[in-house]
């Protein structure tokens, strides 16, 4: 009994791990810093590294301390391809200046690969 726990255990670490190391979010550039009231872009590339097409991927940023968060459009990518996706942003008048953590997310119902930055809110 304790032998099928650690093989199941295992596997499902392995299942994982396979999820974890997608990378899928290469590089990313933002129009910083960001100003109150008015939009501001995001452009994020999402690679592909899995041997078979990727539906409906998009890009997602949620600023922790505001409670915002702003999306791409979806997109199809073929295998070992990449796309680059914009998120356009809001900032209202009454946020205060400095700089938010804010967590990047690329992802669809089958993966999801998130980083964290800090974004300059003036």
């Amino acid at each position: 009994m304790k032998k099928l726990r650690k093989l199941s255990v295992f596997l499902l670490f392995l299942v994982a791990a396979s999820f974890i190391n997608s990378h899928a979010l290469g590089r990313f550039y933002i129009e910083e810093p960001f100003q109150r009231g008015d939009f501001g872009n995001a452009y994020v590339t999402v690679r592909n590294n899995f041997r078979s097409d990727m539906d409906d991927v998009n890009v997602k940023f949620f600023i922790y301390d505001l409670g915002l968060i702003y999306a791409s459009g979806s997109s199809d990518i073929e295998d070992n391809d990449h796309v680059v996706q914009r998120v356009s942003m809001y900032i209202p008048k009454d946020v205060p200046p400095g700089d938010y953590l804010t967590k990047i997310t690329a992802g669809n119902d089958d993966f999801r690969d998130t980083q964290h930055i800090y974004l300059r809110i003036v």
